[in-house]
C-alpha cells in the first residue's frame, strides 16, 4: 500500500533536504489510501487480520468508510494530515532561508579575508557540512511536527469519539505522559531515511546503467518512477510499524501495545509480495520497452547513414 503513493512524483535531481514542494493535489488521491491503510493495520476490531490485507481490502475499506460516513469518513483526519504537511513546509522554508542568510554572510566575509581566492577542496567541504546541517535540521523538523501526524493517524480510527483533536491530545498526555505523542517516531524517521537512501541508490543505478546510451530524460524519469514503486515495497514494513505504533496506547479505542516480534509477524507480507510481483512486472515491461525504443533509434540512425 505504501508503494501506491510513490507514483505521485519522482524528482530527477536530488534537491536540498529543506526544499519545499508544497502540498500536492495528488494528496487528494493518496490520503484515502493512507487512511484505509491505517484502518486495516490499526482498527481495534480488525488488527488481527492485518496480515491478510491486500489491494482489494484497501479499496473495500474505502468503500465501507464512504458508506458509513460519506466523504467525511474517507477523509477523516485529513485536515490534520494537511496541517502536518504545511507545518513541515513552513519550518523548512524558514530554516532554509536562515541557512542561506548565514552562509551568504559567512561567504562574503571569507572572500574578503582571502582576497577572493579559495580552493575547490575547501568549497566542497563547506558544501558537505552545509548539506549535513540541512539534513539534520530536516529530521529535527520532522520530529517536532510528529505529534500532528500522530493525531491525524489516530483520528482515522477514533470515528466514534466526539472530542476534538486538542482534547484528545490533552487526554493522552494526562494518561500516559507527553512522550506518548511521539510513539512510533523512530520507525517513522527510519522509514523516511530508508526511502531517501533507496531513491538515491535507484537514481545512481539508472544514471550509471544509462551512461553512454541514448536513453532520454523522460525515459530515465519513467524508470526511476517504476523502480521507486518496487523499492518502496522493501521499506514499507518499517512504515507499517510506525503507523501501528502511533495507534498503540492504553487509552480507550486504541490498540494495546504488543511486542515488536509479534507486530512484525502480523504485517501484510503476502500483500507486499503481490505488490512486488505487480510493480516488478511494470518495471520489467518499461525496461524492455525502452530497450526496444533505443534499438529502433539506433537502427534508424544506421539506415540514415
Amino acid at each position: 500500500m505504501n508503494a501506491l503513493g510513490s507514483l505521485a512524483g519522482v524528482s530527477d535531481k536530488p534537491s536540498s533536504p529543506l526544499a519545499v514542494a508544497g502540498p500536492s493535489p495528488m494528496m487528494l488521491l493518496h490520503y484515502p489510501l493512507f487512511a484505509a491503510n491505517v484502518r486495516i493495520l490499526c482498527h481495534k476490531d480488525n488488527w488481527r487480520n492485518r496480515g491478510q490485507s491486500s489491494l482489494a481490502s484497501t479499496f473495500l475499506s474505502i468503500r465501507t468508510a464512504f458508506r458509513q460516513d460519506g466523504m467525511l469518513g474517507v477523509y477523516r483526519g485529513g485536515h490534520l494530515y494537511l496541517l502536518h504537511q504545511v507545518c513541515k513546509d513552513v519550518l523548512r522554508f524558514i530554516a532554509e532561508h536562515g541557512f542561506r542568510l548565514v552562509e551568504n554572510k559567512s561567504s562574503s566575509s571569507s572572500r574578503s579575508g582571502r582576497g577572493g581566492c579559495g580552493g575547490e577542496d575547501q568549497e566542497a567541504a563547506l558544501a558537505g557540512r552545509s548539506y549535513r546541517r540541512r539534513l539534520a535540521t530536516k529530521y529535527l523538523i520532522d520530529a517536532v511536527c510528529y505529534p500532528v501526524l500522530l493525531a491525524s493517524t489516530r483520528a482515522v480510527i477514533l470515528r466514534d469519539d466526539s472530542r476534538s483533536s486538542w482534547q484528545l491530545c490533552c487526554s493522552w498526555c494526562r494518561e500516559e505522559g507527553a512522550l506518548v505523542l511521539f510513539s512510533g517516531l523512530s520507525a517513522s524517521l527510519l522509514s523516511t531515511a530508508l526511502d531517501e537512501i533507496m531513491d538515491w541508490v535507484l537514481g545512481w543505478c539508472v544514471d550509471h546503467c544509462s551512461m553512454g546510451s541514448d536513453i532520454d530524460m523522460a525515459d530515465k524519469v519513467l524508470l526511476k518512477a517504476s523502480g521507486s514503486s518496487v523499492a518502496s515495497i522493501f521499506t514499507a514494513p518499517v512504515n507499517y510499524i510506525g503507523v501501528i505504533q502511533r495507534c498503540q496506547s492504553h487509552s480507550m479505542g486504541m490498540l494495546e501495545p504488543e511486542p515488536i516480534s509479534e507486530l512484525v509477524r502480523s504485517l501484510p507480507w503476502k500483500g507486499s509480495m503481490w505488490q512486488f510481483v505487480m510493480f516488478g512486472g511494470v518495471l520489467a515491461l518499461n525496461v524492455k520497452l525502452i530497450q526496444w525504443k533505443v534499438q529502433l533509434q539506433n537502427e534508424e540512425d544506421y539506415s540514415a547513414e
